[in-house]
């Protein structure tokens, strides 16, 4: 039965998908940093994280820490297949991975963040000057949470939950 959602956020979009989560499937959500105190060491968890490139972030650790029934991996680039089957590659990731598209929040991140982002920008206009919405996502931000977006890990969840019993 799982006990928690646990996440970590950079600037409030995993947070919000978290607190979603929790709402619609009433399981308390914590930070990585209160989960540390509140839940104890390899009880079933959901995990969410925000993506850097296609790192998601603190994965590892909590992969061994706790037991991760399916992920939630938020970023900034839209769903495709492709990229989700990259961040499962990448990751090394054995559970159930939905993907959650965040955003990016230039008010939230430090100077190191926002100019690396900045960057990124400018090379995906050179790369691909077409692709103006993801030119202007990288260049001033935007945000895409959607709590719709958590329906098919809600499913799962109540699912997996329904053939444990």
């Amino acid at each position: 039965m799982i006990k928690a959602i646990i996440y970590q956020s950079k600037t409030g979009h995993t947070k919000e998908y978290a607190e979603g989560l929790s709402k619609e499937l009433k399981i308390p959500s914590y930070s990585v940093s209160e989960a540390l105190e509140k839940v104890k060491k390899q009880e079933e968890v959901i995990y969410l994280s925000w993506v850097r490139a296609t790192s998601l972030v603190g994965y590892k650790k909590m992969n061994r820490k706790y037991q991760i029934r399916c992920v939630g991996a938020v970023g900034a680039y839209p769903k495709s297949t492709e990229y989700i089957e990259q961040l499962k590659e990448y990751n090394h990731i054995g559970q159930e991975l939905f993907y959650l598209r965040g955003g990016i929040n230039y008010e939230k991140l430090n100077k190191f963040y926002q100019k690396l982002l900045k960057i990124v920008g400018r090379a995906i206009a050179m790369e691909n000057p077409r692709d103006k919405a993801m030119i202007q996502l990288f260049m001033v931000g935007g945000n895409f949470v959607n709590k719709k977006q958590l329906k098919p890990m809600i499913e799962y969840v109540l699912e997996s939950e329904n053939s444990n019993e």
